[in-house]
C-alpha cells in the first residue's frame, strides 16, 4: 500500500476543484466557482471566489448554500449572476451578488429551476435555461404538473421514442429545455420559445448551446432536428427577439454546437462534427451574416477543435481571431486562430487547459490549467500581439500536495498497430530505482475516442496507482482523440484489435527495456477501457489480474444502452445484418479462452453501459471457475462520484491486484 507521504484516495478527495472563470469587463478581477468535498459527510460544497488578476486580492465571495455555480460577470461590471440552490429553494434559482460582497439576492422563483445564465449587453436581463412542458402556458401550470408527478403513486415509464434515457436519468417525460429572459430587477421570466416548436437538446443543454448577439437583439442556439433522437443532426437557429422571426444555419448531416458571436455581431463561429462519420474531426466554422454562408476555418489543420464536439470558443476584441482549446498528442492547449491563417497559434500550453475567459478589452486572459502532477490552477496573463505574457497563478488551493511525493513520468512514443507511432504516458513509482524491475499496470482509457491527457485525474489517477508500487502505462492507442483523422478512425469496424495491439506493444517494450517484470503484469480500464481488458482476457493470459469498470462485455447486450444507435457507426454493422462480424468484435465471444482473475465494478444507474453487462461478465467468469469479484454501486452511474464510494473503489482496486 502507498505510504502516507505518497498520493492516496484521501488526498484526491481533499483537493479543491476549480470551475469555470468569468472575467470582469475591465479584466482586473475574475470570479470562479470552487468545490470542496468531505469524506466524513460524503458531500460537496461549491462557493464563489474572487481574485484580482494582479494576484493581490483573493477572497471567498459566497458562503451560504452548498451549490453556488456558473458565475457570470455583468457587462457593466456591477453584478455577478450565478445559479444556486439555497434555503427555501426546491430547485436551483438565479442569484446576483455585488463583486464587493454582501448578501446575494434571489432573482427567480421558477418552479422548474434555472441553469446556465448569460447576460444581455444592457446588464438588466439574463438568459437562463429551464426545462418545461411546452404545452403548459405559465409557471403556475408547470408547478401543478410537478406536484402531480411528485404525488403520483405510479412510477412506470411509458415510452414510444428511440432515446429515453441518458447517462443516469430518464428523458421521456415530455420536458424540453427552453431559454428564458429574466429581468434582474423584477425577477419576471419570459419563455422565449413559448408557443413555438423550439428547444435545446434534452440531454445536456448548457451555456455553450446558446449565445446573445452583442446588441441584444438576436438569440442563437443549437436546435436538434429531432429532440427525441439524441444522435440526430442539429442546426443553429437565430431568432430576432423583437419580431420573433427565425432563420436556420444547417450544414446537413452534422452536429453543430457552441455558437459564438463576433463582437460586431456580423459573424458567428461554431463547431461542426459530421454525423455521418463520427470519427471525423470537429471543424471550426464561421457564418457571415452578409452572405448568409458558412466557411470552414483551419481546414488543413490535422487536429480536432475539441473532443466529441466540445470546445470553448471566444473572439478577440478586434474580431480578427478566434480563441479555443483543443487536444494535441495527450495535452490540451489554448489556441488562437487569426482568420487569415491556415493553422492556429498556441497561446498557452497544457497540461490540459479546460476553460478560459478573455476580457472585453482583449488585454487580459484567465484560464484553468491542470497537469498530471497538480489539479487545475487559475492562471492570469496579459495578451500582447496575440501572445500570453506576464503569466501568474492566482489561486492558492491544494498546497498540501507540496508535501506529497509523486513519481516521475514521461511521454513516449512506441511502435504500435502496423508499426505506426503510438504515444503513451509512463508514470514511475516514487523512489523509483532503475536497477529494479517493477510490476506493470496498464491503465486503459475509455471512449473509445477519448484520450489520456496530461491532467490530474480524480477517478483514475496514475500517481495514486504508481504510489502503490506499479509502473503505470497510459497508452493513447489508435482511435484516441488528439491525433489526425486517420488515427481517430482506425477502430471503425474493428473495435478491439488495433487498440489491443498498441497496449501489448507498450507492454512488450517495457519488458524488453527491463523496466517491468514480465511475471507481474496487470491491466485495468473503464467503459471502453473495461471492454478492452475483457477483450484482453480472451486473447492473452500473461496478465495476472484485471479490473473491469463499467465495461462493454457483450455488444449485443449493449443494445440496451442509452445511445444504442451509435453502435453501427463503430462496429460497422447492425447485429442482424452480419452476426459474425458483430460478435467477432465482442469480448464475450472469446469467453472460452478466458483464464485471468477479474474484479468487475459497475453502477446500477449506468445507462451508458448498463450494469447487467458487468453481471454477465462476472457470472461468466464464475461459471468457468475463474476467480472473480463483483462490486456493484446501486447509487452510482458510469462514474463513482461519491467520496466514500470512491474510497471503497480504490481499496478494492489495490486489494484485488495485490492478491495476484
Amino acid at each position: 500500500m502507498a505510504k502516507k507521504n505518497h498520493l492516496t484516495v484521501e488526498h484526491l478527495w481533499q483537493c479543491e476543484r476549480i470551475g469555470t472563470p468569468s472575467l470582469s469587463p475591465d479584466g482586473q478581477f475574475v470570479v470562479v466557482d470552487q468545490t470542496t468535498y468531505s469524506m466524513e459527510t460524503n458531500e460537496s460544497a461549491t462557493q464563489l471566489w474572487l481574485y484580482s488578476t494582479d494576484g493581490k486580492v483573493r477572497k471567498q465571495l459566497t458562503s451560504a448554500g452548498k451549490k453556488n455555480s456558473a458565475p457570470k460577470w455583468s457587462p457593466d461590471g456591477k453584478l455577478i449572476a450565478f445559479c444556486a440552490k439555497r434555503e427555501g429553494d426546491e430547485v436551483p434559482q438565479l442569484y446576483v451578488i455585488a463583486p464587493d460582497g454582501g448578501e446575494a439576492r434571489r432573482v427567480t422563483t421558477l418552479s422548474t429551476g434555472v441553469s446556465s445564465a448569460k447576460w444581455f449587453p444592457d446588464s438588466k436581463r439574463v438568459t437562463v435555461i429551464s426545462s418545461v412542458w411546452p404545452e403548459l402556458k405559465d409557471d403556475k401550470a408547470q408547478a401543478k404538473k410537478l406536484k402531480e408527478i411528485k404525488d403520483s403513486k405510479v412510477t412506470a415509464k411509458v415510452v414510444e421514442v428511440d432515446n429515453y434515457r441518458y447517462w443516469d436519468h430518464w428523458i421521456c417525460d415530455g420536458q424540453r429545455p427552453h431559454l428564458f429572459e429574466v429581468n434582474i430587477g423584477s425577477g419576471k421570466c419570459k419563455d422565449l420559445f413559448q408557443g413555438k416548436p423550439l428547444t435545446l437538446a434534452i440531454t445536456e443543454a448548457g451555456d455553450s448551446d446558446f449565445a446573445i448577439s452583442p446588441d441584444g437583439t438576436e438569440l442563437a442556439w443549437v436546435q436538434p432536428t429531432n429532440p427525441t433522437r439524441t444522435l440526430d443532426p442539429t442546426v443553429i437557429m437565430l431568432m430576432n427577439l423583437k419580431s420573433r422571426k427565425t432563420k436556420t444555419i444547417d450544414l446537413g448531416k452534422a452536429w453543430l454546437g457552441t455558437p459564438t458571436y463576433s463582437n460586431s455581431g456580423d459573424q458567428l463561429a461554431f463547431l461542426s462534427t459530421p454525423a455521418s462519420a463520427p470519427t471525423q474531426h470537429t471543424r471550426l466554422m464561421c457564418w457571415t451574416r452578409k452572405t448568409n454562408s458558412s466557411e470552414r476555418l483551419a481546414a488543413t489543420w490535422p487536429r480536432s477543435v475539441g473532443t466529441y464536439g466540445m470546445a470553448q470558443l471566444q473572439w478577440t476584441s478586434d474580431d480578427q481571431s478566434i480563441v479555443f482549446n483543443a487536444e494535441d498528442s495527450g495535452q490540451q492547449h489554448l489556441y488562437s486562430l487569426p482568420l487569415d491563417r491556415a493553422e492556429p497559434l498556441v497561446i498557452a500550453m497544457g497540461g490540459a487547459i479546460s476553460s478560459f475567459d478573455l476580457s472585453a478589452n482583449g488585454q487580459s486572459l484567465v484560464y484553468t490549467r491542470s497537469t498530471m502532477d497538480h489539479p487545475a490552477q487559475l492562471i492570469a496573463c496579459s495578451i500582447a500581439q496575440g501572445a500570453a505574457t506576464q503569466t501568474r497563478r492566482l489561486d492558492r488551493t491544494n498546497t498540501f500536495l507540496e508535501k506529497i511525493k509523486l513519481g516521475d513520468w514521461e511521454s513516449r512514443t512506441f511502435k504500435g498497430w502496423k508499426g505506426e507511432p503510438v504515444q503513451a504516458f509512463i508514470c514511475y513509482p516514487p523512489n523509483y530505482d532503475p536497477k529494479k524491475k517493477y510490476p506493470l499496470l496498464q491503465d486503459v482509457h475509455g471512449g473509445p475516442h477519448g484520450a489520456h491527457l496530461d491532467v490530474f485525474h480524480y477517478r483514475w489517477n496514475v500517481h495514486a496507482f504508481a504510489a502503490a508500487g506499479y509502473v503505470v502505462a497510459a497508452v493513447n492507442f489508435h482511435g484516441s482523440s488528439g491525433f489526425d483523422e486517420k488515427f481517430l478512425g482506425t477502430l471503425s469496424g474493428n473495435m478491439s484489435e488495433p487498440a489491443f495491439t498498441d497496449v501489448e506493444a507498450v507492454t512488450d517494450a517495457l519488458i524488453k527495456e527491463g523496466i517491468v517484470d514480465k511475471n507481474k503484469l496487470y491491466a485495468a480500464g473503464g467503459s471502453y477501457g473495461g471492454h478492452m481488458v475483457a477483450w484482453m482476457n480472451g486473447h492473452t493470459d500473461r496478465y495476472k489480474a484485471y479490473v473491469c469498470h463499467a465495461g462493454v462485455y457483450d455488444w449485443q447486450a449493449q443494445f440496451g444502452d442509452d445511445s444504442y444507435l451509435w453502435t453501427k457507426d463503430e462496429l460497422g454493422v447492425w447485429p442482424w445484418e452480419d452476426p459474425k462480424k458483430h460478435s467477432a468484435q465482442s469480448p464475450h465471444t472469446y469467453a472460452a479462452a478466458m483464464k485471468t482473475p477479474t474484479l468487475v465494478i459497475h453502477g446500477e444507474l449506468d445507462y451508458r453501459v448498463p450494469y447487467y453487462e458487468g453481471l454477465e461478465y462476472y457470472n461468466t467468469l464464475r461459471a468457468k471457475g475463474i476467480a472473480a469479484r463483483l462490486v456493484i454501486y446501486p447509487d452510482e452511474n458510469h462514474w463513482i462520484l461519491k467520496p466514500q464510494n470512491s474510497r471503497l473503489w480504490y481499496n478494492e482496486f489495490f486489494a484485488w491486484l495485490k492478491r495476484f
